[in-house]
This record gives C-alpha cells, structure tokens and sequence, in this order.
C-alpha cells in the first residue's frame, strides 16, 4: 500500500525589509504611483505590491538594476546592498586575484582613513575611466 505524503506549500522568501523601505521612499520621492512605477521598470502592479506586502522576493538583477535606474536611486549599486546582494561592478571586482588581500587591509582602518583611501581610488578610477 502507497502511503501518500502531503507537500506543504513554502512560503516565499520575502525581500528585505531595507530594500522594501528604499524602493517605496524613492517610489514616494518620484511622486509614482505603484502602477507607474511598474509600468517604467517592467514589473506587473501585482508584483509590485506583493513584494511591498512581503509576498514576493526580490526581483531579478536586471530589475534591480532598471528599478535603480527609473528611481534614481545614488549612489548606484544602493539597491543591491539593500537587497543583500553584489552589482555587476562589485562582482567584477570580486572576482580579480587581489581583492581578499585589499578587503583584508581595510578593515582595520578607522572611517576617516577608509575615506581617504575611497578618494584615491575614485581618482584612479576617472584618470582610467574619464567620463563621457
């Protein structure tokens, strides 16, 4: 005799509060309404609203990405700290040889070095990459 085992239905994950209260106060900033907001971001109202109700996780990297980008949200890559993830720019750098080596070096220096030290690097960074 088949003994029949009964699947529970899991919840889903729900986004993270941070990143919930910063899509809705840029939402707010913007002067969009949930339907406008989904409509420039190419996302569905419904989904919207059920990740602000904690119904729905987060929505894919791109979308991240296109919420960033129609909210204007800054500095960039804001949202995906909120939302406990890496950006495309973040990954990239994850993923050369000497990052564990530069992380490691700065976390023991004080906030007022750390600034020092992101200052160069933004620099360095516009003398590679000039602005268009």
């Amino acid at each position: 005799m088949l003994k029949c085992v009964s699947m529970e239905t899991q919840a889903p994950t729900a986004a993270p509060d941070r990143f919930i209260r910063l899509v809705k106060k840029a939402m707010i900033g913007q002067r969009f309404t949930l339907r406008q907001l989904a409509e420039k971001s190419d996302l569905s109202p419904a989904y919207l609203s059920r990740l602000f109700n904690r119904e729905r996780g987060l929505p894919t990297d791109e979308r991240i990405t296109k919420l960033e980008e129609v909210l204007d949200i800054q500095p960039r890559g804001l949202l995906f700290d909120a939302a406990e993830r890496h950006d495309q720019v973040v990954t990239k750098v994850l993923k050369k040889d000497s990052e564990r080596l530069l992380m490691r070096s700065l976390a023991p220096l004080t906030a007022e070095e750390f600034a020092q030290v992101v200052k160069v690097a933004e620099r360095l960074a516009k003398k590679h990459q000039p602005e268009k």
